[in-house]
């Protein structure tokens, strides 16, 4: 059995791009040392990450994550045992996904975004409520275009 954890957060304002490839060196790093494998997503300053391996070392992992001032309030919204990894190759998948323009703007989600990605329609294949959640979040933020939540046939 293999521990997964997901959880979402509140980006820092003004986390740069730079910030977010420091994040993703020392994930990297730090998941292939202690043999987790995972997923981050930052999608309009929002994180979303899914961690997996021995229970104990992801949850030390989320204690350490919790503490970096790059994002804030964080909530765990999948702590569970599954057969077997949705993210076996990924000691740390990476995919920012963006739906506003530079002057602040908010453009219209659109699924196909998402659908066109292969990283993310494998994702969305091997861990269902990931597209789900994502779905939810858009629709809670009242954004235009916002997908149904309702699973295509």
């Amino acid at each position: 059995m293999i521990f997964q954890l997901a959880y979402f957060s509140a980006v820092r304002p003004k986390l740069t791009d730079e910030d977010v490839r420091d994040i993703l060196r020392s994930s990297t790093h730090n998941n292939r040392r202690c043999g987790l494998s995972g997923m981050l997503l930052l999608i309009d300053g929002v994180f979303f990450q899914v961690l997996e391996g021995e229970q104990a070392q992801v949850e030390e992992t989320f204690v350490r994550i919790s503490r970096d001032r790059r994002h804030s309030g964080l909530v765990r919204v999948v702590a569970e045992e599954r057969a077997e990894r949705s993210f076996p190759n990924w000691s740390m998948g990476f995919e920012k996904i963006s739906h506003g323009d530079p002057a602040g703007e908010e453009l219209p989600f659109d699924i196909a975004d998402l659908s066109q990605n292969p990283a993310i329609l494998s994702a969305g294949e091997k861990s269902p409520e990931l597209l789900s959640f994502m779905r939810s979040l858009y629709a809670a933020r009242n954004m235009r275009g916002a997908p149904g939540l309702n699973r295509p046939a």
